[in-house]
């Protein structure tokens, strides 16, 4: 009876890159080569003991191996081919973890937005931007702006100064162009969409000042539940739910040139949705997920400069289907999280089955990877992207 030899690793903190061992020809199998010993490193640099033949020093006997990944990826499988022992082996290597974080409740203090869904948070510098949403479901709240400082970690209101908007806040898209605050959508409870008063509005955060951009009259369709991306000279709007129906055009608000452009359409290929994710990653418009009479997993990008549509076959470990999710973008990295899984019976006087996952789309390689729980299922939920600059008992951390 041999000795039994244990190797144990903190998973998922830890886990084995490499696989190695000696193999060598053996005369009681017909000389033939056998896998004679295996030895396991973990990427915290740890080494297993050897498992198998050994020489006196302690080292594998016979010709060594070595199986690894080209970038330190994860161990996840083996293939192989054996008998009465061991003659073949071959390992899987995952790619290594996509992002690493982890999830942190913020403190936070004086008089907020109180709990809410279907609202829009966006942020500039050291502060997040709060407006519209709904309790009780399908009446909105209230048409205030918070903002949140993380510096103070203090919930205040923002000064309800010049071109006040009137419209109703349900399901509204908002986004940040640095210092510049960019409202577009948002209805009440019996869909209507304060067509007197809804536009395309703007709030100076530096002058605490609103503006009204552009009426109704000269703007995309008035809808809800739509979605709003950035980059550094427009706003796009994509999707959301009309006074009658679903729609899937995709429109650019240029704030150099102050118009509006309606781009390519996507065709039957992106059906007409509510509740997605949509993001500007390197040069391209990413519509992820949604809903479509029943929550969708697809994901579709738009090239800005061939203007043309493509449908992305993704990969990896992928989220179910879902609409009204989280999304931030880190780099090339699309992060959802959260989201509905099952739309309710009564449709939107309930919130549906909701998922407390986060997954992370690698845009180059289509591949999906689940990341950390970390929250308590939820959906129709605000998310934005920002890098801020947390102090905290003298030491200052970088948080997404």
């Amino acid at each position: 009876m041999g000795i039994q030899i244990q190797f144990s690793v903190d998973y998922p903190n830890e886990y084995v890159i490499s696989v190695g061992g000696s193999y060598d020809h053996v005369d009681d199998y017909f000389k033939t080569v056998l896998i004679k010993s295996l030895i396991f490193k973990t990427n915290k640099g740890r080494t297993s003991p050897v498992f198998g033949g050994i020489t006196e020093s302690g080292q594998p006997a016979a010709t060594e191996f070595t199986l690894e990944g080209k970038y330190g990826e994860k161990l996840i499988g083996f293939f192989g081919r054996s008998g009465q022992a061991l003659d073949a082996i071959g390992a899987y290597f995952s790619p290594t973890p996509m992002l690493r974080g982890k999830w942190i409740q913020v403190e936070q203090q004086g008089k907020g937005p109180g709990p809410r869904c279907s609202h829009a948070i966006a942020m500039v510098g050291q502060k997040m931007y709060s407006f519209g949403g709904e309790l009780t479901p399908n009446f909105h709240i209230d048409q205030h702006l918070y903002v949140f400082d993380f510096n103070t970690r203090t919930w205040s209101l923002a000064p309800p100064n010049g071109e006040v908007p009137e419209l109703a806040c349900l399901g509204v898209g908002m986004v940040a162009i640095g210092t510049t605050l960019y409202v577009f959508g948002g209805r009440d409870g019996n869909r209507y969409y304060n067509l007197s008063h809804n536009g395309f509005h703007s709030y100076d955060t530096v002058k605490n000042e609103w503006k009204l951009i552009t009426h109704v009259d000269n703007v995309p369709t008035p809808r809800s539940f739509h979605a709003v991306a950035a980059d550094e000279k427009n706003v796009y709007v994509f999707g959301g739910v009309s006074k009658t129906v679903r729609v899937n055009t995709l429109h650019a608000y240029n704030i150099v040139d102050q118009k509006w452009t309606e781009l390519p359409n996507p065709g039957e290929s992106c059906k007409a949705r509510g509740g997605l994710g949509l993001a500007v990653v390197q040069g391209k418009i990413w519509v992820v997920y949604g809903f479509i009479g029943d929550e969708v997993d697809d994901v579709h990008c738009f090239d800005l400069v061939e203007r043309k549509w493509t449908k992305v076959e993704t990969r990896g470990e992928k989220p179910s289907a879902r609409s009204v999710f989280g999304l931030a973008v880190v780099g090339k990295y699309i992060i959802i999280s959260g989201g509905e899984i099952e739309m309710d019976p009564q449709a939107h006087l309930g919130p549906g089955k909701l998922s407390g996952g986060a997954f992370v789309l690698d845009t180059e390689s289509s591949l999906w990877e689940k990341l950390e729980e970390g929250h308590s299922p939820r959906g129709w939920c605000a998310s934005t992207t920002a890098s801020i600059d947390v102090w905290r008992e003298g030491s200052n951390q970088r948080s997404l």
